[in-house]
């Protein structure tokens, strides 16, 4: 729990800086989701966790498109090993 809550602060404090609101974000199943229509949002959140991150880890993010009954996107951003070549 402590990455959740500490990433989550410092994605807050990320939002805070550019004056902006953050989006709906919540931690499932060691995947950080969060509802959103705004790149910008995702480039902020991403870098936000990543700052939280060992230096052999990052995140890839993954975008569900909206729908009719849930007309906003939703990304998901998981936090993976480099792959290193």
């Amino acid at each position: 729990m402590g990455l959740e809550r500490r990433s989550l602060n410092n994605i807050d404090i990320k939002f805070a800086q550019k004056d902006i609101t953050p989006p709906s974000m919540w931690w499932e199943y060691g995947t950080l989701w969060a509802d959103t229509n705004d790149e910008q949002d995702v480039q902020i959140i991403k870098e936000g966790l990543e700052e939280m991150l060992m230096p052999h880890c990052e995140v890839k993010v993954s975008k569900l498109k909206a729908t009719d009954t849930e007309p906003w996107d939703q990304y998901a951003f998981d936090v993976c090993d480099k792959v290193y070549n």
